[in-house]
């Protein structure tokens, strides 16, 4: 072959490399120029954003209940939405302040419901119970409630490193605010201490029924809230700390009624495993659809992350 056909087939080759080339890199730097661009305009955009959903949130807590716990304009303006949700006075609950269990063993006097889906179910308190008294609501105190909660957790042996690894590991795994899992573990010592309950169990039927949505719900007078009461069923007992619909989705309110409930089913059944299969309203282990054995295993993973020794 003549060394001037090699030397232009190598010019050939060589020129359709440099096109390529460059098509490659001016492709590249286009697609790096979106990038940029996108990562500026959420980094400048963001913060309005999050301001927004905060207020939004904070609006939608104060049209659920302006009779219960209506914030003041200030409260709604600065965005924040756990001082709104602590409106509700954590102070022991009255001994008449939510009915007394039905007497007896086995199923309720006043009724268990079996739910489709694992959603919470208990018994109700009778119509013609006693009277009962409203639980306290006070102005909105975080500081109340992180003193209730260290009290609480001194009696369960909780050190602050502890409490801290399991609000991290909470926040981590179900993608809520540090602050946001603060509220629940809190709230959850200072029930359980009232009703006598395993912190960790509470949590974990919280974890397991709403992944910490206090807005979880199906259709209505169903499954409601943290611990996806039935609302129907237990209407009476929101009521007791405000207007019952509000109060169905006030992480306090829903909490200490579901622990009421599930401390009344353990108690009856004698035994954790029994109560949580009272709270869901299932007859068997069978027929629980593993409802039981999700709460369970959640419980120890929350001990785990903790180093928080269990007790039955």
């Amino acid at each position: 072959m003549p060394v001037s056909t090699v030397i232009v087939l190598a010019g050939h080759l060589v020129s359709g490399l440099y096109r390529n080339m460059s098509e490659f890199v001016r492709t590249c730097a286009i697609y790096l120029g979106i990038a940029v661009l996108v990562a500026v305009v959420m980094v400048a955009g963001m913060p309005g954003l999050r301001s927004q959903a905060f207020q939004m949130h904070s609006a939608l807590l104060y049209a659920l209940a302006p009779d219960s716990f209506g914030p003041p304009p200030s409260a709604i303006r600065a965005g924040p939405v756990a001082p709104l949700v602590s409106a509700i006075s954590l102070e022991a609950i009255p001994g008449d302040a939510l009915p007394e269990p039905a007497v007896g063993t086995g199923k309720s006097g006043a009724g268990e419901s079996v739910s489709s889906g694992n959603s919470s179910s208990g018994n109700s308190s009778s119509a013609n119970g006693p009277s009962v008294a409203l639980a306290k609501v006070t102005e909105p105190s975080g500081a109340a409630l992180s003193q209730s909660a260290l009290q609480a957790m001194t009696k369960f042996g909780v050190t602050p490193k502890q409490k801290e690894a399991l609000i991290q590991y909470i926040s981590r795994k179900y993608l809520i605010a540090v602050d946001a899992a603060t509220m629940f573990v809190d709230t959850a010592y200072v029930v359980a201490d009232e009703v006598a309950v395993d912190p960790l169990l509470l949590l974990s039927v919280v974890a397991t029924e709403s992944h910490f949505n206090p807005y979880a719900g199906g259709q209505a007078g169903g499954a409601t809230g943290l611990m996806q009461i039935i609302f129907s069923l237990h209407r009476e007992k929101f009521a007791k700390f405000g207007r019952a619909e509000s109060m169905a989705f006030n992480p306090l309110a829903n909490m200490r009624v579901g622990a009421f409930i599930l401390s009344d089913c353990v108690r009856r059944r004698g035994s954790i495993a029994q109560g949580l299969l009272c709270y869901c309203g299932a007859s068997s282990f069978a027929s629980d659809r593993g409802y039981t054995e999700k709460v369970l295993s959640e419980r120890r993973r929350l001990a785990l992350a903790g180093s928080i020794a269990l007790k039955d």
